[in-house]
């Protein structure tokens, strides 16, 4: 199957309209990660509108298709990405686990809740990747209980280097399902951002880590 730039365009048409992505370039926010950011992503909100979410579940089994990717059970990580990988997993057939971000403790003091995972090979589905750093936990958490894990499959990510390092380190390949810049371009499309904004949030894509600095931006807010 082959996702299509016409959908790529209507799943972007979604995040914008459905309030998943916000642009803070006045006033960015730090991350629980320290990272200073002037966009917010939450694609949980796409779950409250049917039609949007069943784009996106229908566009990722394309998008699993397209890369070819080989899994017996589908994980979410617990937060965002719960809902989606449990909705993907029921509409392609397969197991579905979530990965807790701490083990429990109490009972068999696991952090994969569902099936064993055993020497079976777990596609992580993630709502959004900024740092990575939860996702990367979650991949260790799974390997600790005889996982194999090399493909996680999220519906946007921010595509920072260093994040795309830590993963090749761990032989995990992270994909998305579309690409962050044709948000932007959606955005300036229906009116959210203009031109000049979009380049401001193009060069934090670029160089994330020193963009606040470079432009005397400080965070008015925290993430929880």
């Amino acid at each position: 199957m082959y996702v299509s730039p016409i959908a790529n365009d209507i799943l972007a048409g979604h995040l914008i309209n459905y309030g998943a992505v916000s642009f803070m370039t006045d006033a960015p926010m730090r991350l629980k990660s320290g990272l200073v950011t002037p966009i917010y992503v939450d694609n949980r909100s796409l779950t409250g509108h049917p039609d949007a979410w069943r784009d996106i579940i229908e566009t990722t089994c394309s998008r699993i298709a397209q890369l070819g990717l080989k899994f017996d059970i589908i994980a979410g990580v617990e937060g965002a990405g719960v809902s989606h990988a449990a909705a993907l997993a029921y509409r392609l057939g397969k197991p579905s686990i979530f990965v807790r971000q701490r083990a429990k403790t109490y009972g068999d003091h696991s952090r994969v809740e569902g099936t064993s995972v055993k020497g079976k090979r777990v596609l992580i589905i993630e709502d959004h990747i900024s740092t990575g750093l939860s996702l990367l936990s979650a991949v260790e958490g799974l390997k600790a209980e005889g996982a194999i894990v090399e493909d996680c499959l999220a519906i946007t990510s921010f595509g920072i280097d260093e994040t795309t390092k830590l993963f090749e380190k761990e032989n995990v390949t992270c994909h998305e399902l579309l690409d962050f810049t044709l948000v932007l371009e959606k955005a300036v499309e229906v009116g959210k951002i203009d031109d000049a904004k979009k380049m401001l949030l193009i060069d934090w894509l670029a160089n994330p880590w020193t963009w606040a600095a470079r432009n005397g931006l400080t965070p008015t807010g925290n993430e929880n």
